[in-house]
């Protein structure tokens, strides 16, 4: 494989996975944030109303968003993982490609 082709093929790749990171990550994190706004605003009520944790339904509430945003948090470090693992092999891959072509010149 020439250079240049090396070259291109890791830069399309790494194109398409800051691609899928953008359509997947950005939804993920904007649902994260808001389970978060959620969160606080119950508390903020159970806090203005004086009845810290007495109200039942507050409570479970809260417990669902807490699984929800621990569920949302594990999938973007999954992904997180996985993108980082992709560049670094497909970096490695346009390096060597620069390397070995100068090497063989």
């Amino acid at each position: 494989m020439t250079r240049k082709a090396r070259i291109w093929i890791g830069v399309t790749i790494l194109i398409i996975i800051a691609f899928n990171y953008c359509v997947i990550g950005i939804p993920l994190m904007k649902k994260s944030a808001s389970i978060k706004d959620k969160y606080k605003s119950i508390l903020v009520k159970q806090a203005k109303s004086g009845d810290i944790f007495k109200s039942a339904e507050d409570e479970y509430l809260l417990e669902i968003f807490r699984k929800e945003k621990a569920a949302i948090d594990k999938k973007i470090l999954i992904l997180n993982c996985v993108g980082a693992s992709m560049v670094i092999i497909l970096s490695s891959w346009i390096i060597f490609g620069l390397v070995a072509s100068k090497k063989k010149a």
